[in-house]
């Protein structure tokens, strides 16, 4: 009658010993996180870089320690431990029923459009009671290709040059109208040369204007039109240096961020091109026929606008103007 007491006995203790006691397969004290991702934007262009905002709730009967955080884009709509990490970083301690919340910047797999599908995971604890749901549901978001962008650089009495900027594109079309805002025709599609790319446009007209946009596709994938630009051609046969251009500036406030700065200049007669100096440092070429100049990065210190002074030449194939009278604008520190 002894001999099947000492069995159970053994049983038991061989369960112990094997890691399958009761008490480890029905855990009842321990954290418990659940990860949800409810800051994501729904698109962003090819390229570019966003934020994710992770929560991360403990709604086990433990303080949980900390652990890691991982953003990864997933192409089957379910996020798992095993897809592509984006990027990552760590929790604080977080107490029962209390949420912490990471924010991690990421950057969209290349050459990659449509709707992407990304979550978050969260590492499991060595005592937690549920490391199965440690994965936040999909979210998706749309990567477009983004309008490129354009001007011109250089220029003869029959050709413009202008230089094509984008993100993720492998070819252009090109467009061209003899006026402004309208009258497009499609005059050639080239392919991309990485991020930018050269277009000299021949057989034009001497001493008349011609503008531009630019769609940028990848394969089927295609932009809207690119904002436009234009360009003056040069007269035939000699022509003398240009006058010294009246200039005047602008502060452009900016709500809640940096404020910006433009100039603007009167148009000179014969000038195909204008040089900007930004505190005697050449900083732009402006075509003609534009008469203005938009600075997004103007003298700033510590988020104040500082003195910012410019000067602009008038030029053409002869030379350039002397320089212009400096303007310069000042937002103290302590104005509103």
């Amino acid at each position: 009658m002894k001999t099947p007491r000492l069995a159970t006995i053994a049983t038991l203790l061989l369960a112990a010993g094997c890691g399958d006691s009761p008490t480890e397969s029905a855990r009842t004290e321990g954290p418990d996180l659940i990860v949800s991702v409810p800051d994501v934007p729904r698109r962003v262009p090819h390229g570019g870089s966003f934020s994710v905002q992770v929560e991360v709730l403990n709604r086990g009967t433990r303080t949980a320690r900390r652990t890691q955080v991982r953003v990864l884009h997933s192409v089957d709509q379910v996020i798992s431990a095993d897809d592509a990490v984006l990027g990552s970083a760590f929790t604080d301690t977080i107490a029962v029923n209390e949420t912490d919340r990471v924010v991690i910047g990421v950057e969209p797999p290349q050459g990659e459009f449509g709707t992407l599908f990304y979550g978050a995971c969260v590492d499991p604890l060595p005592d937690e009671l549920d490391p199965g749901n440690n994965c936040s549901s999909a979210t998706g978001v749309e990567v477009y290709m983004p309008s490129p962008f354009g001007w011109v650089v250089d220029r003869s009495h029959e050709s413009l040059t202008s230089r094509i900027m984008g993100s993720g594109q492998t070819s252009y079309q090109i467009y061209r109208s003899d006026a402004e805002g309208g009258g497009y025709g499609l005059v050639t599609e080239l392919p991309a040369s990485g991020e930018a790319t050269t277009y000299a446009d021949g057989g034009l007209e001497p001493n008349t204007v011609y503008y531009y946009k630019a769609v940028a596709c990848n394969g089927p994938v295609c932009s809207e039109d690119s904002n436009e630009w234009g360009g003056l051609t040069e007269v035939v046969g000699p022509v003398d240096i240009p006058a010294v251009p009246r200039i005047r500036g602008e502060k452009v406030n900016v709500p809640f961020g940096t404020d910006k700065a433009r100039v603007h200049w009167d148009p000179v007669p014969w000038a195909t091109y204008y040089r900007v100096y930004h505190d005697n440092h050449l900083d732009a070429e402006v075509s003609a026929p534009a008469t203005s100049y938009y600075d997004n990065h103007p003298n700033t210190f510590l988020g104040a606008y500082q003195a910012t002074s410019y000067r602009v030449q008038a030029c053409n194939k002869a030379g350039c103007s002397d320089f212009s009278e400096t303007v310069t604008m000042l937002m103290p520190p302590w104005s509103t």
